[in-house]
């Protein structure tokens, strides 16, 4: 593997771009700024390995930090992680966006919605049974709902998606 060295200073562009991906996540996920800062500039960075050091330099991010963020980006054994380190947390370890990784990882979150929703549907049933408030049953009946029609729909999405990629078109 040749050494690398990442561009120290975002241009204008590419440090807007870091920034509504960090506010982007942190709006709708509640994620750290300096999580979604690492995960916007994974996603632009030339070269596209980028040591522990190189994103330091480049955000401003403190190497415990970087360190931290990363450890929680690529999780062991997580075979639909986004993101892939080469070397442990202690070295100037690489850190990688895996290439096409988005669908799998939609996939691999939305694989887990048929098991919710069977749970959901299973709870509004007691609730039911049990003759619980409207209130309650609305409440979880309108989540029954969602997860159903998640669970339904997904797989011809990705489906879809699959079949576009693979056709070359968007």
């Amino acid at each position: 593997m040749t050494e690398q060295t990442a561009t120290t200073t975002l241009t204008q562009g590419e440090h807007a771009f870091v920034e509504k991906v960090a506010q982007y996540y942190f709006e709708n996920d509640g994620m750290p700024h300096d999580r979604g800062r690492v995960v916007g500039y994974m996603m632009i960075c030339d070269p596209p390995e980028q040591t522990a050091a190189d994103i330091e330099k480049a955000l401003g991010v403190p190497r415990a930090a970087i360190d931290r963020i990363v450890d929680q980006l690529t999780p062991e054994n997580d075979p639909v992680s986004v993101f892939e380190r080469t070397g442990a947390l202690d070295e100037n370890y690489l850190i990688r966006l895996r290439e096409n990784s988005w669908g799998p990882k939609v996939r691999g979150i939305f694989s887990e919605f048929p098991d919710f929703h069977q749970i959901a549907a299973n709870g509004l049933a007691a609730l039911r049974k049990e003759n619980a408030s409207d209130e309650r049953l609305t409440r979880l009946a309108n989540m029954e709902r969602f997860l159903g029609f998640v669970s339904a729909e997904m797989p011809a999405i990705l489906e879809r998606y699959e079949r576009r990629k693979a056709e070359g078109t968007s």
